[in-house]
């Protein structure tokens, strides 16, 4: 376990924040630099690195405000204004130091600085872990999504 930070993240981070999302996002298309690059521009006050004490990202979280979500909406969920958790990874030899909690807790705190009083997330079934770690922050399942080959 080494020493590392959350910051903000810089447009230079993206080629590193890259590797992780090809390796750890659940995303069902391979991430590209345009992907990742068009993701920071829509998010750059929203989008967090964890770096260690030799200056290599170990991990990321980013998310954006959702807008046009109509009024009787946002009334049946309690919600003010909306955040969406976009994106979150961490490499898996620096799991279970805090990393992922701490990266998320700036995208919420960031959030909620933004006026943003509810925060969504989409997650694997797969992935026990961050599901885990979702929980642990107040999340609570509110949703399946399903598939079934025809």
């Amino acid at each position: 376990m080494g020493l590392w930070k959350v910051r903000k993240c810089l447009r230079d981070d993206l080629s590193e924040v890259l590797v992780l999302a090809e390796r750890y996002t659940s995303f069902d298309a391979m991430p590209t630099m345009p992907d990742i690059a068009m993701i920071y521009e829509r998010n750059e006050d929203n989008f967090f690195v964890a770096e260690d004490d030799r200056g290599n990202i170990l991990g990321f979280a980013t998310g954006y405000e959702k807008k046009g979500i109509p009024q009787e909406v946002l009334m049946s969920w309690k919600a003010k204004r909306v955040g969406y958790l976009d994106l979150m990874a961490v490499d898996l030899q620096h799991r279970k130091q805090g990393i992922g909690t701490a990266l998320l807790n700036s995208v919420l705190d960031q959030f909620k600085g933004q006026g943003i009083d509810t925060v969504h997330l989409d997650v694997p079934s797969t992935e026990q872990d961050a599901i885990k770690l979702y929980h642990k922050l107040g999340f609570k399942t509110r949703s399946y999504s399903m598939v079934k080959q025809a």
